[in-house]
């Protein structure tokens, strides 16, 4: 009994005197990595839609017939520009978001080349 009671007494010890969020590093770290890349993909998707309401804005053809379709209805480019990215990051995770925050960034920045050199 008494040896059962020092190990208690020593697991205890162990517990209180680690360093605080000693055993929650690594999952925040993997979460703060996870937030970081749902940011970073819908962040890229409003830049693009911003991009994308200046160049209508400024008398540029929509490519994309689905765009082009919703430029008129501000709700349903909101829906389609905003609400299904936001659905997105939701339920993908955060590492499976990489190829579409690489193919997106390119987007974003063929979309500002275009603006500068047109």
């Amino acid at each position: 009994m008494a040896g059962l009671v020092v190990v208690i007494e020593m697991a205890i010890s162990q517990y209180i005197l680690r360093p605080p969020g000693y055993s929650a590093w690594k999952i925040n770290r993997r979460d703060s990595c996870d937030i970081a890349l749902r940011v970073t993909y819908l962040s890229l998707q409003m830049l693009d839609l911003g991009l994308t309401l200046l160049a209508a804005h400024l008398g540029f053809p929509e490519l994309n017939p689905i765009i082009k379709a919703t430029l008129n209805s501000t709700y349903h480019l909101a829906i389609l520009k905003f609400g299904i990215p936001l659905l997105i990051i939701l339920f993908v995770p955060g590492k499976l978001l990489i190829p579409a925050i690489v193919l997106i960034a390119a987007v974003v920045g063929w979309n500002i080349k275009e603006l500068l050199l047109l």
